[in-house]
This record gives C-alpha cells, sequence and structure tokens, in this order.
C-alpha cells in the first residue's frame, strides 16, 4: 500500500489494527511503500501488526533542501525517513527508490539526521535479506546459497571500503540473473 505522510500512515496503521480484530494478520506481509515522514509512534503498531516499511530514498536527495528549508523545516525534516529506528524496533524493513539509489544527503550534500543513517551491511541487507522476505521469496532469493537462484552483481569497488561520501560513485560491471550473465 503507498503511504505517504505521518496522517495517510496513521490512518493506514489504524485501519490494519482495526481489521486485524477481524483478520489474523500474523501470518501477513503487507507492505507500507514509501513512508515519508513515518510517525516512530507508529512502529509499535506497525511490528504488532506485521506491516513492513519500504522507504523512498530519493525524497531526500531530490527534495531535502526544499523540505528542511521552505516547506517541513529542519525538526520534521529530520523526521522524514526513520529508516533506523525501524531497524531498532526489529522492523523488517527495506529501501528502494524509482532510480538509482542516494545516500541520506540532498544534492546540495546536506545530511539529513544522520541519527537515522544506516550501516553499509544494514543498508545492503534492506536492499537483500529483507526484500526478499517482504515478498514471500526468501527461500528461492536473497543470499547465494544452493537452491536459491543466483541473482547478484559485481561492482567495480567494495561498498565496505568505499567511504559513504563516495558510495554512489560505485557502478555495477555485471548482472547475473539465476546464473546467467544479463549485461556487462
Amino acid at each position: 500500500m503507498h503511504t505517504q505522510g505521518d496522517a495517510a500512515i496513521t490512518d493506514v496503521v489504524t485501519i490494519f489494527d482495526e481489521l486485524d480484530k477481524e483478520l489474523d494478520f500474523s501470518k501477513s506481509r503487507h507492505r507500507l511503500e514509501h513512508c515519508l515522514m513515518l510517525p516512530k509512534s507508529e512502529l509499535l503498531r506497525i511490528k504488532i501488526l506485521n506491516l513492513f516499511p519500504i522507504f523512498h530514498m530519493n525524497h531526500l536527495y531530490y527534495y531535502g533542501e526544499a523540505l528542511n528549508n521552505d516547506l517541513l523545516g529542519a525538526k520534521r525534516t529530520a523526521e522524514i525517513l526513520p529508516i533506523k529506528s525501524a531497524l531498532d524496533q526489529h522492523i523488517i524493513s527495506t529501501l528502494h527508490a524509482d532510480q538509482p539509489m542516494f545516500e541520506s544527503k540532498t544534492k546540495q550534500g546536506t545530511l539529513i539526521n544522520e541519527s537515522e543513517r544506516l550501516k553499509i551491511s544494514e543498508a545492503i541487507k534492506s536492499l537483500t535479506l529483507n526484500a526478499a522476505y517482504q515478498i514471500h521469496k526468501e527461500s528461492k532469493i536473497d543470499s547465494l546459497e544452493k537452491g536459491k537462484y543466483a541473482d547478484f552483481v559485481i561492482l567495480n569497488e567494495n561498498p565496505y571500503l568505499v567511504k559513504p561520501e563516495n558510495l554512489h560513485k560505485i557502478r555495477c560491471i555485471q548482472t547475473f540473473i539465476n546464473g546467467n550473465k544479463v549485461s556487462h
């Protein structure tokens, strides 16, 4: 479900909360797409209801300065994407973008809410293991193991060794899907 803005997210979580009295969501994996301005106060209900936030990162890159300086102000903009807070609550969340990913900086280089910054291992997990789990594909994709599809990329640099401000410079050299090379 597409959820954008604190009021919309709270409304969606409240609807799931009300429906949970009639339906059992304990085995469901409903995703909340985008999650811009997800209130931290909703994280416990999201966890209890087995909902999964998918955070849209491009908002920071493209609109961070405008949100910070003109639209929301610094205090509200600092609450824009509570990614680390969701992780700290053990909520399986993921990152996405309608285009390639960016770190939590604006186009102009402003870092917004460093306390929500993820470690590179946490970010990669959110894009692999967590993403597969959210779509019920953890037995087929998410890691390189016997019996799973061999979907992987070869990068020109090791993201674990690159400074955060240079992550956007890493390039994909090759892509493999089900063990077959599809690009170079």
